[in-house]
């Protein structure tokens, strides 16, 4: 019996990749009720493959729900000091001097970027940190139900 057990923060639950049929058939039941704990729609069959894909689908709509936290802004120089002004990287023209501020939600700071690459990179890295933080990077395997 092998079991994935991939996190769905934005479900508010898991998902269970089971190696077999048998596997989620044998999940445990309430005494009481006879009814599941867990519901056969969060299982399905698979190795660890369609457990990768589902964890990477999983982070993508978890990062996507709380998009609202990964603020980039772009220092410009005006008159008398300077602004900062939300942007979207996906929208910035290519450049390798501008200078980008992306807050990290797990520790409230900005850090530097200059560059849209560098930016982009630093993006990326801090979406990997929160999803570290959230306990959504990774899954578990477990050799029966708890």
């Amino acid at each position: 019996m092998l079991i994935y057990a991939i996190p769905n923060a934005e479900q508010s639950n898991n998902n269970y990749v089971c190696d077999s049929q048998a596997t989620i058939d044998a999940r445990p039941k309430d005494p009481e009720t006879n009814q599941y704990y867990i519901p056969a729609y969060l299982c399905s069959v698979g190795d660890q493959s369609q457990a990768n894909a589902i964890l990477s689908n999983n982070q993508q709509a978890w990062l996507t729900e709380q998009a609202i936290l990964f603020t980039v802004n772009l220092q410009t120089t005006v008159e008398g000091g300077v602004k900062w002004t939300v942007v979207d990287l996906s929208t910035q023209p290519p450049n390798t001097d501008s200078q980008y501020f992306v807050l990290n939600p797990t520790t409230g700071k900005y850090t530097e970027a200059i560059g849209l690459d560098a930016a982009k990179t630093l993006f990326a890295q801090t979406q990997q940190i929160y999803l570290a933080f959230t306990n959504m990077n990774q899954y578990t395997t477990m050799t029966s139900w708890k």
